[in-house]
């Protein structure tokens, strides 16, 4: 699917969450905001602050950087992390132990429901989805600010083979809480 196609079916998507599964937390405002989609990025972005905030302030998620490597691998300025409900706590390929993280929305760059294909790259594209120290973040498979909790951990949209929430968080706006294992 083209990157065009793919972010209008992203912000499609988003707001029909926002209608089904947020509408108690919206104003009037918010509504009018998203019937004009097309026209209202900025707006649709305030949007998933408040969605956001409103469910990171639930304490019903946990946010997991998960220790792909027996050694503290260098973030370059990003983390990797899946958001999962904390009693299903879905794991990046069946990984037991990592970093529980307190995020913000202002810390997420991007977040899809599969992988997001992400690479540091000298030039900005049609996939980028940020800048960090001087290099372009692009995601190619089209991570995007414009998703719900709720969207990430729904699965029934996602015939990918690895379903593991990610997101892609600015490291200089994440807060460590604890480390977390789920061996038995």
């Amino acid at each position: 699917m083209k990157i065009n196609d793919l972010r209008l079916k992203q912000t499609l998507l988003f707001c029909k969450s926002c209608l089904n599964d947020y509408q108690d937390i919206l104003s009037k405002e918010d509504f009018e905001n998203i019937k004009d989609y097309q026209h209202n990025e900025d707006n649709l972005l305030k949007i998933a602050k408040k969605i956001w905030d409103y469910e990171l302030n639930t304490n019903e998620y946990l946010v997991i950087s998960w220790n792909k490597y027996s050694f503290e691998k260098n973030k370059r300025g990003i983390v990797f992390a899946t958001i999962s409900k904390k009693d299903k706590i879905n794991a990046f390929c069946n990984l037991d132990n990592g970093t529980i993280y307190e995020i913000t929305y202002e810390a997420i760059i991007g977040a899809l429901n599969k992988d997001g294909a992400t690479i540091f790259e000298d030039k900005k594209n049609e996939y980028t989805i940020g800048k960090i120290n001087d290099k372009y973040i692009n995601s190619y498979n089209g991570a995007t600010k414009l998703i719900t909790p709720k969207q990430l951990i729904d699965q029934r949209e996602n015939n990918y083979h690895s379903k593991y929430n990610e997101l892609i968080l600015d490291a200089t706006k994440i807060k460590e809480i604890a480390k977390y294992t789920n061996k038995i």
